[in-house]
């Protein structure tokens, strides 16, 4: 083959130069074409073969865009296992859901994650739910799975939350664990100030301003619940904008400045060292039903350094902030936006009438749309998917995905975009 291109190019060349028919001035236009077709001529074999490779990764990109090979999207090791920890490994990192009953809600999500090639483990299966024991079930888990202070883990809702593809979890955790410190010693509350760093500990942020029990420690201000949020908030802005290079609250047009307890990422250690101020503010009243009212002042009063708050209370500056990108998480109320790891639905799940937008604003969803081979390929892929379960006595059990979710519901465009109950 090298033989017959370099044939055919010194022909090209000898013909451009010995057409006697041609005019002097494009023989003239030629002259640029033909010395560059004499250097292919020269180098002729090197020129073919790395047109082959071009060719190749061409070919193969535009395999992986349309979909022919489904599973060959890069993805990271995101799970939460009982393997022993190593001294030399990466961190490793847990997506975990406090979900006590397999619904139409948790199977979607869990669908969204088979096919966004993540891996969710449920803790506090069967056992009676409050939104206040989510912390003491999630540390639990840390415990059980020997996770170490660099880990990372990410916490939502496991009823009302869909992940967006392979892409978006991927680039979130990347992004937070080169940008957070990985023990409680490397820790750098001015870097963190300054937006050199992020805070280790992340939650979700939210336009609505929604602590329904502000009103066991704050008694003062206004009575109605969304009033009394927003208007304690405004001390975080007032601290915020107090020092000319804070860069870790953030104020953005698109409102996302309150916390929602429906979505968390840290690393290990700095949830430890928060959850005991949750531990102590939880103990003071034994009328506590909303962890989010309790988180969310705990942000006010590390942001505010507040020292008219009890010592125990007090979070360090800098350790609590919120997902002001909404990298993780992603509360579409007035439409999506950006490239968040997670879709978050909170509420009656008929107040989300553009779930069949915000359902093709996934990358997964495709899959099920595709030719027979390509949807027959992938109902494959999800039937001999697993799931990990921690029961309400802290057993862990892996059980077959199909036992516990119906696969013609799951792999239905239609059915996930449906108001599925919690």
């Amino acid at each position: 083959m090298c033989l017959l291109f370099h044939a055919a190019l010194v022909n090209l060349v000898g013909k451009l130069f010995t057409t006697s028919q041609l005019p002097i001035s494009t023989m003239r236009s030629y002259a640029s074409l033909a010395a560059l077709l004499r250097a292919l001529s020269k180098h002729y074999c090197q020129v073919l073969l790395w047109t082959a490779v071009v060719l190749l990764i061409l070919l193969n990109f535009v395999s992986l865009t349309i979909g022919t090979d489904v599973w060959q999207v890069p993805s990271i090791p995101v799970y939460c296992s009982a393997s022993a920890p190593s001294p030399t490994r990466e961190p490793r990192v847990a997506l975990i859901v406090v979900h006590t009953g397999y619904s139409p809600g948790w199977c979607r999500m869990q669908v969204s994650s088979i096919l966004s090639r993540v891996s969710v483990t449920t803790i506090g299966m069967g056992a009676n739910y409050t939104h206040t024991s989510r912390p003491s079930l999630l540390l639990d888990c840390i415990t059980d799975e020997e996770l170490r202070d660099e880990d990372v883990v990410v916490v939502f809702d496991g009823g009302d939350t869909m992940f967006t593809g392979p892409l978006g979890i991927k680039q979130a955790v990347e992004d937070f664990v080169a940008t957070t410190a990985p023990t409680a010693d490397a820790f750098n509350a001015t870097a963190v100030h300054r937006g050199e760093a992020t805070a280790p500990l992340l939650f979700e942020s939210d336009p609505v301003c929604y602590a329904p029990q502000m009103e066991l420690m704050v008694p003062w201000g206004p009575q109605e619940n969304f009033a009394k949020c927003g208007w304690y908030y405004e001390r975080v802005w007032e601290a915020a904008k107090s020092s000319a290079d804070q860069r870790m609250v953030r104020f953005l047009a698109s409102g996302y400045r309150f916390l929602a307890g429906g979505g968390m990422v840290g690393r290990v250690w700095a949830f430890r060292e928060a959850y005991k101020a949750y531990a102590s503010l939880l103990a003071t009243s034994d009328k506590w039903w909303c962890d989010q009212s309790i988180w969310s002042l705990l942000h006010v009063w590390s942001v505010t350094r507040d020292t008219n708050v009890t010592a125990d209370f007090r979070i360090r500056y800098g350790l609590l902030s919120l997902d002001y990108n909404n990298s993780f998480f992603l509360t579409p109320r007035s439409g999506a936006f950006g490239s968040p790891a997670l879709y978050h639905f909170p509420g009656s799940p008929y107040f989300w009438d553009k779930m069949p937008t915000l359902l093709n604003r996934t990358t997964w969803v495709d899959w099920l749309r595709y030719s027979p081979d390509v949807m027959n390929e992938t109902r494959d892929f999800v039937q001999n998917a697993t799931v990990k379960i921690y029961d309400a006595d802290r057993k862990a059990k892996t059980i077959s995905f199909p036992e516990v979710c119906s696969l013609n519901d799951v792999l239905n465009p239609e059915w996930l975009a449906l108001p599925l109950s919690k």
